[in-house]
């Protein structure tokens, strides 16, 4: 394994352009370093703008300070520039009752999305031998192919360039190259799970075939292959099968069990707010094949057959869209009001702009713009974290059910969001310290909140 190796997978995978910023995840382990030490290599030939971020998780009290020591001063080496965060994880796990496994991953990825920001990648040193911990963990829990598919190799802006790259040749690599790397004593525990397979499971499978991780991998690229596949069906018959939030049971029933399956968790993921399993799929389809008109229960969401339909209940609320001038205003929508009132800067020189989350800069809109329900190419970005997510997503995350969805107002300009209901201001036109012209914006919705 060198970086020209590497390089073939980054490009198999489109995974990097060449002025890339990329926030190289940096624990000190062989992984990681072995990581950074590659991109460094390819960083002239592709003009990357390297960034690598440790998190010191307070979890192993000096020997993280040694972590974060040896990180800073192997990017002192390397001329990389390095950010830290000081994390207590054992403390944040119990006040959000999370495992310190969890939380600590919950804490890196949104440390790397904020130093990534919009337009900036996160590699990550997952490698072969994660890939074949990662399937065995799943399917020793239930898992089907989606979950045989082991780790992605891009998802988003993360990136995975060793993800083919197995543990042996990462430490060949680093010593030929002289290079040194600090190990992690809780690895060697088998407190995890994962510890448990990687430290146990994983030996006795090498001892009845030397081959195992290897091939390990190559199922794990044949499943992806397959799941690619299927998954390319049920996009094409999909359309077919949902017919304004029904789900047409005749249709659904006459498919190939494989497509019946997965066609009710793409119905049910977007209704059902909780992680779905196989009982809840089995029970929409069993639902659907049953005679007559009833009701029932799924996870957190209610479903009515009437006919040969199928659809939640009760019904999603209808969207809307109103077109309107900036300025100040008061526009009446379905489901509450919005009232727009232009403020200048002088008028809020004794408080700290940035941190109200309605404040709107009036010389980032369009004259027109538009009041309306969420679209499925909506974004949004946090302002005090740079992170984007879709609205899909941020209203998964925050539970707000499928019915309640279209009555979220999302305000519009030039065909991108300003502002959502509950969510505030996006980055993009955020007013701050250097705005001239200020727009409030206050929404009043069915339970006469403002927001």
């Amino acid at each position: 394994m060198n970086s020209r190796s590497v390089y073939g997978f980054i490009k198999k995978h489109n995974m990097l352009e060449k002025g890339d910023t990329v926030v190289v995840g940096l624990s000190g382990g062989a992984d990681s370093v072995c990581l950074l030490n590659i991109l460094c290599e390819l960083r002239e030939e592709l003009s990357l703008k390297l960034r690598a971020a440790h998190i010191n998780h307070k979890i192993r009290g000096e020997e993280a300070d040694r972590d974060e020591s040896f990180c800073v001063k192997l990017c002192e080496e390397l001329g990389v520039e390095l950010s830290v965060k000081h994390a207590d994880i054992p403390k944040l796990s119990r006040e959000l009752h999370l495992s310190e496994e969890e939380c600590g991953r919950l804490v890196r990825y949104e440390f790397f999305e904020l130093l990534a920001g919009e337009d900036g990648k996160i590699a990550t040193a997952h490698n072969l031998n994660d890939n074949a911990e990662t399937l065995i963990f799943n399917l020793s829990r239930g898992s089907s192919l989606r979950g045989a598919c082991g780790i992605p190799a891009v998802r988003g802006k993360i990136i995975r360039p060793l993800l083919e790259t197995d543990r042996e040749e990462i430490e060949e690599y680093l010593k030929e190259k002289g290079a040194s790397f600090v190990t992690d004593s809780t690895n060697l525990e088998n407190a995890y799970t994962r510890n448990k397979i990687r430290n146990e499971l994983m030996p006795l499978l090498k001892e009845l075939n030397s081959s195992a991780q290897r091939n390990i991998s190559e199922f794990i690229k044949y499943a992806n292959e397959d799941e690619s596949f299927i998954e390319s069906e049920l996009d094409r018959i999909y359309p077919e099968l949902v017919e304004e939030e029904k789900l047409l049971c005749k249709r659904l029933c006459a498919l190939d069990i494989s497509l019946r399956r997965r066609a009710a968790a793409r119905y049910l993921k977007d209704y059902v707010s909780n992680e779905l399993s196989a009982r809840h799929i089995d029970a929409l389809l069993s639902f659907a094949e049953a005679e007559g008109d009833a009701l029932i229960n799924i996870s957190d969401k209610r479903f009515k057959k009437e006919g040969t339909a199928v659809s939640p209940y009760p019904l999603p609320s209808k969207p809307f869209c109103r077109e309107f001038k900036k300025g100040d205003c008061e526009l009446v929508y379905p489901y509450g009001t919005v009232r727009l009132e232009r403020i200048e800067h002088k008028d809020l020189q004794n408080i700290k702009i940035i941190l109200l989350d309605n404040l709107i800069d009036c010389d980032k809109i369009n004259d027109n713009l538009i009041l309306r329900s969420r679209k499925p190419s909506d974004s949004f970005t946090f302002y005090k974290r740079g992170v984007t997510k879709t609205l899909k997503k941020l209203f998964i995350e925050e539970k707000i059910p499928q019915s309640e969805r279209n009555k979220i107002a999302v305000l519009e300009s030039g065909g991108e969001v300003v502002f959502v209901e509950g969510f505030g201001t996006n980055k993009k036109f955020k007013a701050d310290n250097a705005s001239k012209n200020i727009l409030k914006i206050i929404i009043n919705g069915e339970n006469d909140s403002e927001h």
